[in-house]
């Protein structure tokens, strides 16, 4: 799955923001509101080089698609993303469903697809519109 992302500072020192542009589910894409609609949403999780987590995105009532990250150090400036796709346990499209449907999803939907994590430099990826390539951890 190819999507943008871009990372800001947010603020001094080391707080930055991560904004993503996924194509999950983009059969809803259609509707004014994608992101609440669609059974699936992108989650987001922000490691340094010690596997410490600086940030993350595991879905929320209102869904969406950035995050905040702390920095441990000024100097840490090498991040690993990691996305996964998880429900989104708050879809208006689910609520709309049978039991028996969600039921089933739930099954089809009881290994989370991740991927390979996303190596970014801060010092030289910030401001910048990247597209990336998310590679499932299976291939």
């Amino acid at each position: 799955m190819k999507m943008d992302i871009e990372i800001y500072l947010e603020f001094e020192p080391g707080g930055y923001l991560i904004s993503w542009n996924d194509t999950l589910c983009s059969k809803f894409k259609s509707d004014s509101n994608y992101l609440q609609k669609r059974p699936y949403e992108l989650y987001c999780h922000i490691f340094n080089k010690e596997k410490d987590t600086l940030g993350y995105y595991r879905g929320l009532s209102s869904p969406r698609q950035f995050t905040y990250f702390q920095t441990k150090q000024v100097t840490d400036s090498i991040v690993d993303l990691e996305f996964s796709i998880g429900i989104n346990h708050f879809s208006d499209f689910l609520f709309e469903q049978s039991d028996e449907y969600i039921n089933r999803f739930n099954q089809i939907f009881e290994e989370r697809t991740e991927f390979k994590p996303i190596r970014i430099d801060l010092k030289t990826d910030l401001k910048k519109k990247m597209e990336i390539e998310l590679v499932n951890v299976k291939n």
